[in-house]
C-alpha cells in the first residue's frame, strides 16, 4: 500500500465513521509517517478520532487490514487538547502528532488549534517544567541499567538485551527534553541522540556502543555505564531533579 492508498483508507474510514457518529465527531486525521509524508512500504497508517466527549463510544482499534497496520485511536477534543498542553516524560515523543496532522475532516480547525495550543505550552514552560518531566525518565533510566547489569552478571542474555533497548529509549528521552527536541519516532529518537553532544563530550561514543548489535553484553554494559554517568553529569549541571535526599520529597 503506498502513500496515495493510504490516504484513501483514511478517507474510506472516515466516511464510516461518519456516517455511524455523525456530528459526534469532531475531526479525524492522520499522523505519524503518512501525515508527514516520509511513508515507506511497510509504514502503518495512524488515525486520530476527535470526538465531542467520552460518551462517544468510538472503538480503539489496531489491526491489519491489505497488509498495512492501521491505529485508530479516539479521544474526546478537551482531553486532546489537555494532553497537547501537557509537557511529561514522554514529550520528545509524543509532540510529533500535535503538530504533524493531515486533516481527513476537521469542518471546525480543530488540528489548527490543536498545534497551536501544544506549541503555546512549550514556548511558555519554564525549563524547570522539561527537567521534571525528564527526571521521571532519568529515575527509569537508572532503574533498567541496574536490570542490566544484575542480568548480564547472571548470564541472562535474553533480559539484558531487553533492558539495555530500554534504557537507551529512556537516555534519549533525558536528551530530547533537555535539549526540547521533538523525534518522529523511537527509531529516530536513538539515531538522533547517538549524534548529539548535548550531554558531554563522551556521550555519544558510548551511547552508539550501547546500540552496537555486534557488541558483546559486557561491553554494552560498560557501555551503559557512562552513558549513565554522561546523564548524572547531565542532571547535576541541569538542576534535573531525580533523587530526594529526604523523605518529604515523597509526602
Amino acid at each position: 500500500m503506498d502513500h496515495d492508498e493510504r490516504l484513501r483508507l483514511a478517507a474510506d474510514l472516515t466516511e464510516r465513521l461518519l456516517d455511524r457518529h455523525g456530528a459526534a465527531i469532531v475531526a479525524v486525521g492522520v499522523h505519524g509517517p503518512v501525515a508527514r509524508g516520509d511513508d515507506g512500504d511497510e509504514s502503518d497508517l495512524d488515525l486520530a478520532v476527535v470526538t465531542t466527549g467520552p460518551e462517544v463510544q468510538v472503538p480503539d482499534r489496531y489491526l491489519r487490514h491489505r497488509g498495512t497496520v492501521v491505529d485508530v485511536g479516539a479521544i474526546g477534543a478537551d482531553a486532546y487538547l489537555e494532553e497537547a498542553s501537557h509537557i511529561g516524560p514522554a514529550w520528545p515523543l509524543a509532540a510529533d502528532q500535535y503538530v504533524n496532522h493531515l486533516a481527513i475532516h476537521d469542518p471546525g480547525g480543530f488540528f489548527h488549534k490543536l498545534k497551536h495550543v501544544h506549541e503555546a505550552a512549550v514556548e511558555e514552560a519554564g525549563s524547570e517544567v522539561f527537567a521534571a518531566a525528564a527526571g521521571v525518565d532519568l529515575v527509569q533510566f537508572l532503574s533498567w541499567e541496574a536490570r542490566a547489569r544484575a542480568a548480564e552478571l547472571a548470564g541472562d542474555l535474553l533480559t539484558t538485551q531487553l533492558a539495555l533497548k530500554e534504557a537507551a529509549v529512556l537516555a534519549a528521552l533525558v536528551v530530547g527534553l533537555q535539549t526540547r527536541t521533538a523525534f518522529r519516532d523511537t527509531a529516530h529518537a536513538v539515531h538522533a541522540t547517538a549524534a548529539t553532544g548535548a550531554a558531554g563530550p563522551g556521550f555519544p561514543g558510548a551511547y552508539r556502543r550501547l546500540l552496537d548489535p555486534t557488541a558483546e553484553p559486557a561491553v554494552q554494559i560498560l557501555a551503559l555505564g557512562r552513558v549513565r554517568d554522561a546523564l548524572l553529569d547531565l542532571a547535576d549541571r541541569d538542576h534535573i531533579p531525580y533523587q530526594a535526599d529526604d523523605l518529604g520529597a515523597f509526602l
